[in-house]
C-alpha cells in the first residue's frame, strides 16, 4: 500500500473524530446503563470482583474491566468510561477501510469509509456508556482478517479472524456465533474439505480452553448464556408487531438515508460484484446475524442497537454501489465534492440537536446533592437512577441494588411503611417529579424540600426532598 491510502485513512479518522466529539459535547447526560457499569467498574477497581459480578448485571464483561484502567488516566469515572467507548467507536474505522482496500480502488475505500465514519447511528452510540463500541471494533477486525485471508491465504490471518471474533464475544455473547461459524464459511467457500477437519478441532479446542476456566465461566459465559432460555418464548405474532419499527425505525435508521439513497442508485454494481468469494461471505455473514435478531426480537427484546451484528457485514454491500457511481461520474470533481459534502451533511443533520435534554435534570440534582454531601455516599430515591450515580460519582461507595432507588410505588403506601423503607435501606433523599410520581409527597412531614426546579414552557416541577427521620 502507497502513503496515498493511510494519508486518506488519517483524514477519515479526524472526521469520525470531529463528529463524535461534537456528539460527546452535545450529549450532557449519560445513558441510564451507566449506572451499572460505572458501579461494577468502582468495584473492580477496588479488587472486588466477585462482589462486581453480582453488581447490576449479573456479568462481567471485558470492557467492564477497561473502564478501571481508563479511570486512572482521567480521573474522573463518567469521562473515563465515555473516553474508552468514544476510542473504539473512532478506530473501528481502520478495519473497515483496510477492509475495503482489499475489495476496490482507493477512491471507492474513501467513500464508502466516509459514509461509515459519519453514520449517525455509530455516532450517536458512540460516547454512550455501553460495551457496544469495542465489540464493533473485534467484530470489524474480525471480518477484516477474513477478507485479508481471502486474499493472502496465510494462515496467520485466519487464526486472528477467529480470534477476532471470539474476543468479541467476550464483550457481546452474540460474536460467539461468528467465531463459531466465519471459519467454516472461509474454509467452504475456499474448498479447503482438508482443512475442515482441522479447523473444527482447533476451534474445538481453542473455545474449551477458554471456556471451562473456572473464572470465565462463572463472571461472563455462564450468566450471558441462560439468554438460550428465552428463545423457547418466540412468538410469531410478537415479531409481526415489532416489524414496522424493525424495518422502519431500525434498519432504515441504523443505516441511515444516505445509505439507502446511494443504495438504490448504485444498485446496478451491486450486481457485478455478487459472484466475489468476499461478497458470498459478507452475506453469509449477514444472513445469520439477521436470522439471530429475528429470532432473538420475537423470543425476548428489541433495541435497535443490537442491529449492530447485523449492520457491519452488511454495510460492506454498499461499496460496489459507489464503485459504480465514481465510474460512471467519478471523472468530474464536483461529483467527488458533492458526493463528499452529501455524505457528510446528510448524516450530520441527525446529530444537531441536544441528545438527552429531559435528562439534565437528573444530572443537576445529582451534582447538587454531591455539592452537599462532598463524597460522603447519598442513596436517592427516584425515578431515575442516574441521580444516584452523579450524587455518588466521587464515593466509592456501592449500593447495588438500583431497583431499590427507583420504587416510586412505595410513597402509594402507608407511612408507617414509607418511614420502613426509607430507614432499611438509609435513603438520605428523594427526587420527586409530577409526570412520573402518582401523588403529591409535599405533606410528608419526615420530608424537608431543599430545591424546586420548574421546566420553562411546560408544566413539569421537579422538588428534591432531605429525608429526615
Amino acid at each position: 500500500m502507497q502513503k496515498d491510502p493511510y494519508r486518506a485513512l488519517a483524514l477519515l479518522i479526524l472526521i469520525s473524530l470531529v463528529i463524535k466529539l461534537w456528539v460527546y459535547f452535545r450529549t450532557p447526560v449519560v445513558n441510564s446503563d451507566a449506572f451499572e457499569y460505572i458501579n461494577q467498574a468502582k468495584l473492580l477497581y477496588q479488587g472486588r470482583i466477585l462482589d462486581a459480578k453480582n453488581c447490576g448485571k449479573n456479568y462481567l464483561s471485558l470492557y467492564h474491566f477497561l473502564i478501571p484502567i481508563s479511570y486512572r488516566i482521567f480521573g474522573d469515572w463518567i469521562i473515563a468510561a465515555r473516553a474508552l467507548s468514544l476510542f473504539f467507536s473512532v478506530i473501528c474505522l481502520i478495519p473497515v477501510y483496510l477492509s475495503l482496500l482489499l475489495m476496490f480502488d482507493k477512491k471507492t475505500a474513501f467513500f464508502s469509509s466516509l459514509l461509515f465514519s459519519v453514520n449517525p447511528f455509530l455516532s450517536r452510540l458512540s460516547t454512550d456508556v455501553i460495551k457496544d463500541q469495542m465489540f464493533w471494533f473485534f467484530l470489524c477486525s474480525g471480518i477484516f482478517f477474513a477478507i485479508l485471508w481471502l486474499n493472502k491465504e496465510k494462515k496467520i490471518y485466519f487464526i486472528l479472524s477467529f480470534l477476532s471474533f471470539l474476543i468479541s464475544s467476550f464483550i457481546r455473547i452474540e460474536g460467539l456465533l461468528f467465531a463459531l461459524s466465519s471459519p467454516f464459511f472461509l474454509l467452504f467457500l475456499t474448498g479447503k474439505k482438508k482443512w475442515l477437519l482441522v479447523c473444527s478441532i482447533f476451534i474445538f479446542l481453542l473455545s474449551l480452553a477458554f471456556f471451562i476456566r473456572p473464572e470465565i465461566w462463572k463472571l461472563y459465559l455462564s450468566p450471558r448464556l441462560t439468554l438460550l432460555n428465552y428463545f423457547k418464548n418466540f412468538s410469531l405474532k410478537r415479531l409481526l408487531e415489532l416489524s414496522p419499527h424493525i424495518l422502519g425505525g431500525g434498519i432504515l435508521y441504523v443505516f441511515s438515508i444516505p445509505y439507502f439513497l446511494i443504495f438504490l442508485i448504485g444498485i446496478k454494481g451491486l450486481k457485478r460484484h455478487l459472484k466475489r468469494i468476499e461478497f458470498i461471505y459478507l452475506i453469509l455473514l449477514s444472513f445469520e446475524a439477521f436470522l439471530l435478531l429475528i429470532i432473538f426480537f420475537g423470543a425476548v427484546c428489541y433495541s435497535r442497537r443490537y442491529l449492530s451484528i447485523f449492520f457491519f457485514p452488511s454495510f460492506f454491500l454498499i461499496a460496489p454501489c459507489i464503485h459504480y457511481l465514481i465510474d460512471k461520474y467519478g471523472k468530474s470533481r464536483n461529483f467527488a465534492l458533492f458526493l463528499t459534502l452529501f455524505i457528510i451533511i446528510s448524516c450530520f443533520l441527525y446529530n444537531l440537536k441536544l441528545r438527552r435534554k429531559d435528562a439534565l435534570i437528573y444530572k443537576k440534582a445529582g451534582e447538587y446533592i454531591a455539592s452537599i454531601e462532598k463524597g460522603r455516599p447519598a442513596l436517592v430515591l427516584s425515578y431515575d437512577r442516574r441521580i444516584d450515580l452523579y450524587a455518588n460519582l466521587k464515593s466509592f461507595y456501592i449500593f447495588c441494588k438500583g431497583y431499590v432507588l427507583t420504587n416510586i410505588s412505595i410513597f402509594s403506601l402507608s407511612k408507617d411503611r414509607i418511614v420502613d423503607y426509607l430507614r432499611k435501606y438509609q435513603i438520605k433523599y428523594v427526587f420527586w417529579e409530577n409526570e412520573k410520581w402518582r401523588k403529591d409527597i409535599k405533606n410528608l412531614p419526615f420530608l424537608i424540600l431543599l430545591k424546586e426546579w420548574k421546566k420553562k414552557g411546560s408544566s413539569r416541577i421537579y422538588r428534591l426532598y432531605k429525608v429526615s427521620l
